[in-house]
């Protein structure tokens, strides 16, 4: 297992049960969004699993998808009676033990637990994930500010369930931040600042603009949200694309898109620097662990 739990090679078969499993709920969630005219589209590896692979990477063991904030208010209002008997959001709102800012759709009766989510003390399933998207201002100060609000926000709700994240840094600069983190955790932990006070306060500032006419829309839940923004010339109209046995919605120009976010994002890394959710704890939902 590589160092700080960023990776861990599955059994080729248990991958692949896992992959398929996605695809089922990426399935059912393309057909609620179409019955309900929502748009979406696939984000961040997913996206370049679209184009360079019409497919998972390889080694990936998630799905992300992201949503304009009206089509994804909309989803979570309609999924209870559409598909509740099968599928569940996870959000802080939901569970204040949920210290993570990303809104999942969960399988009911699964278990998915990475390793850096081992300590929380909520219900992790097999999931993909949902990125609301909100309008980012055109002036540069106010986008600067919301950008750096957005982040920090993240960052601390992630830092209510665990002091010692994964921190991509070298030498002193890690270890400062780690006792940076472990010192923010423990405040937290003292002033009983929750998961969900701080969830609602990032929606508040993500949503910050979305009654202001905007250039550029940002999934700002996302690690790279300075990078994350799109324009609505860039993504509309929507194009159909192959991703494993699903058709699938991506940006018009998702190629102007995933080069902002991810450089030369043809190329394929060296195995060194490849990650997935590395798993603490995979069950398909016959009570048994399989990692």
């Amino acid at each position: 297992m590589r160092k700080e739990y960023q990776y861990k090679e599955y059994e080729p078969e248990i991958l692949k049960r896992l992959q398929k499993t996605q695809l089922e709920i990426l399935a059912d969630f393309i057909v609620i969004c179409e019955k309900y005219h929502l748009d979406y589209i696939m984000l961040g590896g997913t996206g370049i699993g679209v184009v360079r692979h019409q497919g998972f990477i390889p080694w990936d063991d998630d799905i992300d998808v992201a949503m304009p904030r009206k089509d994804y208010n909309k989803f979570l209002e309609v999924l209870p009676g559409e598909m509740g008997e099968k599928y569940k959001i996870l959000t802080p709102l939901i569970d204040r033990n949920y210290a993570c800012n990303v809104t999942h759709l969960q399988k009911k009766g699964t278990k998915f637990v990475p390793y850096c989510n081992r300590k929380l003390k909520c219900d992790l399933c097999i999931d993909i994930d949902i990125f609301p998207m909100d309008n980012m201002p055109d002036d540069a100060k106010k986008r600067k500010r919301q950008l750096k609000r957005t982040w920090i926000l993240n960052k601390m709700i992630f830092l209510c369930g665990t002091p010692s994240p994964i921190i991509p840094l070298n030498g002193i600069k890690k270890i400062v931040a780690k006792v940076i983190c472990a010192i923010t955790h423990y405040v937290l932990k003292v002033l009983h600042i929750s998961p969900r006070f701080l969830y609602k306060c990032l929606l508040r500032e993500a949503q910050r603009y979305n009654d202001t006419s905007c250039k550029y829309i940002n999934a700002f839940e996302v690690t790279m949200s300075d990078r994350a923004y799109i324009s609505k010339e860039e993504l509309y109209p929507l194009r159909e694309m192959k991703f494993e046995n699903l058709t699938v919605k991506m940006p018009n120009k998702y190629d102007v898109y995933l080069s902002r976010l991810f450089g030369d994002y043809m190329k394929m890394p060296p195995e060194e620097k490849r990650v997935n959710h590395c798993p603490y704890i995979l069950d398909f939902g016959d009570g048994e662990n399989v990692v």
